[in-house]
């Protein structure tokens, strides 16, 4: 029987993991969502209304997640097993006798926050993407566009503290202009 090391059985949970990812998932260029001739003070409160409109919003783990996680916490399983049970040959009840033997408070918070990260990272994706939805389609009920940002005004964003009066402005100063607009934005498929 072939036994299954610890980074083999790692590069096999994680290949069907990857192959998940949506498509702009790795480096998606940044886009804006612009309105032409919009004020600044209806620009900032478009964006704390849709932003407040997402609050309440009900969120789920899409199936694949909970599939993924499934799997990630069988091998994890294993895997103990595996480190307390010695030999394949060892039996499981035996395996499960000294995971109670090291129940000490080192190993039970290494074996929790392992798997408690890779929980959240997953979760944290499907929930996010799911409020990005509910925020997008609110600002295009609103009468925006995206628009994807050049590199300099990428670059320019970046300096700026998030949430500040001057990011809010400089991203207005972009949003707002028909002309930028029109070179910029993206086609929805």
């Amino acid at each position: 029987m072939r036994r299954v090391t610890r980074s083999r059985m790692a590069l096999m949970l994680l290949a069907p993991m990857v192959m998940m990812l949506p498509a702009g998932a790795i480096a998606a260029p940044p886009t804006s969502w612009a309105k032409a001739g919009v004020s600044l003070a209806d620009y900032a409160g478009d964006a704390g209304a849709c932003a407040e409109a997402t609050r309440d919003r009900a969120v789920t783990v899409r199936p694949e997640t909970a599939q993924a996680l499934d799997a990630l916490s069988m091998v994890d399983l294993a895997m103990i097993l595996r480190t307390y049970g010695g030999d394949s040959d060892a039996s499981p009840l035996m395996a499960a006798a000294n995971i109670g033997m090291h129940h000490d408070d080192a190993n039970v918070a290494r074996r929790t926050a392992n798997f408690g990260a890779k929980y959240e990272a997953m979760t944290r994706s499907d929930v996010r993407a799911q409020l990005q939805a509910a925020l997008d389609q609110c600002l295009v009920d609103r009468g925006y566009v995206r628009i994807m940002l050049t590199q300099d005004q990428a670059r320019g964003l970046a300096k700026l503290k998030r949430g500040s009066a001057e990011r809010t402005a400089y991203l207005h100063a972009i949003d707002s202009d028909p002309a930028v607009i029109a070179a910029q934005r993206v086609v929805e498929e």
